[in-house]
């Protein structure tokens, strides 16, 4: 078994393909922990709150799986094409980025 990133670059990772392959409206991504793999070949996943059209949404988010919403509630579909909205990611130690 390979050893994983960092986590604040699992992070980044996993806040870019969440944009890219799920939701293009994000607005804001804040990790509300570090992010672990549970064990029996689980992938790498963090617990975030996803931000769209000012609305906040639980999410379950990992850089090569698809998203999970523990409350039920996803977000909307984005329009096509989604406009281009820059992505602000706070990373579980605080610090944070803008991702255009």
């Amino acid at each position: 078994m390979t050893k994983d990133k960092p986590n604040l670059a699992l992070q980044r990772e996993a806040a870019v393909a969440y944009r890219r392959d799920w939701q293009p409206n994000v607005e804001k991504i804040r990790f509300t922990q570090e992010g672990n793999r549970p064990g029996f070949g689980v992938p790498w996943s963090v617990n975030a709150v996803a931000t769209v059209g000012g609305t906040e949404y639980q999410v379950i988010i990992g850089p090569n799986d698809s998203p999970g919403f523990p409350t039920g509630y996803p977000p909307p579909d984005s329009p096509m094409p989604p406009p281009a909205v820059p992505l602000t990611v706070v990373y579980s130690d605080g610090t944070s980025e803008v991702i255009e």
